[in-house]
């Protein structure tokens, strides 16, 4: 007579296991439980036992709430003879009742005072990546992306604290898992090298796996092979293949950002831009539930020409829920001695042209100002921008004391750190 079973939690699932004594007789998994519109639950069940000369299940999906389906499995397990005398059927409803109960009672309600002592929520990799949220860099084909997404790796892994990009990396190395849609080991592998030998960086590992399915088909797996290394970090490169589906679909992405959540880790998701061509503003390409669920957010934009050796990128904070929003960052990326390193450094960038548009209206007034005083109307006509748009900057700039008007032209007050 088996006991009442041990019920353990898994990622989208829940694990029994059947004892005698100390020892196992029987572990059953119910795991990629999904829940239709009508109201019914299924999962896949695998049923495992401690006699190696008889048939097991593995990977069957069972409506948990068809009591068919039950008969059903329940025969199969009788039939196959596995255990004399016991009784399937209740087995089989004992999982299917608990899984349906553990499922839909949902997370505990928490009683949250404001009074207590409350940790405010705390960067992993300053200013991208928030510890134990997603974050999305999204930008044009060819913009760096992926590199950009190799440099977070490096900087959490060694730590990388003198890193030419800025970042404020952590105290201690942070196991991180880079997930790839785009390509297979061998580019990431390469590209990774080509920083190192260009930073002359040391050698350190790459925890890298390619991906073919869906993220959340294949989310038990991912979580184990995080589990594996101790990784705290997942890097999805891409957005588009990592959902699988329909991109400007609500359901899609819901059902993405939900996998993402339930693997409970820091995540930087690399996505791609909207198609909007005319826009000088773009966006995540895809649903807006994408950067709803995203606490931060950075688009990343290049300028380059063709045949050069370097570009110039920059990451423009978007969006961001938790803090300011930072400042933009503005890199030049060389490749050199035959495009095997890369070398990267900041700079400034306000001073490419072609990225001043992103910089907000304020800014790109006092960069203006720079040059000597102007009327608001040469200030419209030199930024483009509409006169209400004009005089509420101004406005704001005078009330933080960094412009004056002279007679009809603003002019820069300028202080010590402009200097």
């Amino acid at each position: 007579m088996l006991t009442n079973p041990i019920i353990v939690p898994l990622l989208n699932g829940y694990k029994f296991m059947w004892c005698e004594g100390e020892e196992w007789v029987i572990k059953a998994n119910i795991v990629k439980i999904i829940e239709q519109t009508h109201g019914a639950l299924s999962g896949e069940l695998t049923i495992e036992h401690e006699f190696k000369d008889k048939p097991t299940i593995s990977g069957v999906r069972l409506n948990l709430t068809s009591q068919q389906a039950r008969n059903t499995i329940t025969k199969r397990l009788n039939d196959a003879h596995i255990i004399e005398n016991l009784d399937w059927a209740e087995l089989i409803n004992t999982i299917c009742s608990e899984t349906l109960k553990l499922h839909r009672q949902g997370e505990p309600v928490r009683e949250l005072w404001t009074s207590e002592d409350i940790k405010r929520p705390e960067y992993l990799l300053e200013p991208i990546l928030f510890k134990g949220l997603p974050t999305i860099i999204y930008g044009e084909k060819a913009a760096f992306k992926s590199g950009i997404g190799l440099i977070a790796y490096t900087c959490l892994t060694l730590p990388w604290h003198d890193n030419p990009i800025g970042f404020t990396t952590p105290q201690k190395s942070v196991k991180t898992l880079y997930l790839d849609w785009e390509a297979d080991y061998n580019i990431a592998q390469w590209n990774l090298k080509r920083i190192v030998e260009g930073m002359e960086l040391g050698d350190f590992p790459l925890y890298y796996r390619h991906a073919a399915l869906p993220l959340v088909n294949d989310i038990e797996q991912i979580q184990n092979k995080m589990a594996e290394i101790n990784a705290e970090v997942l890097i999805i490169d891409s957005l588009g293949p990592a959902v699988g589906g329909d991109l400007n679909k609500p359901e899609q992405a819901l059902e993405f950002t939900t996998g993402v959540r339930q693997l409970k880790c820091t995540a930087l998701i690399i996505a791609q831009t909207s198609k909007d061509k005319e826009s000088k503003h773009k966006s995540v390409y895809g649903s807006t539930f994408f950067e709803y669920y995203a606490r931060n957010i950075f688009e990343l934009r290049k300028n380059s020409e063709e045949g050069e050796d370097e570009i110039n990128i920059a990451l423009f904070n978007t969006y961001c829920n938790l803090a300011k929003k930072h400042k933009p960052m503005g890199f030049k990326v060389s490749f050199q001695d035959n495009d095997s390193k890369i070398f990267i450094e900041q700079e400034d960038a306000k001073t490419i042209p072609e990225f001043l548009e992103r910089h907000g209206t304020t800014t790109r007034i006092l960069d203006l100002l720079r040059g000597g005083k102007l009327t608001t109307k040469e200030i419209i006509d030199k930024l483009e921008i509409s006169r209400s748009n004009a005089d509420t900057s101004l406005k704001r700039l005078r009330v933080a004391h960094k412009v004056l008007k002279d007679n009809d032209k603003w002019g820069l007050i300028y202080t010590e750190e402009m200097l």
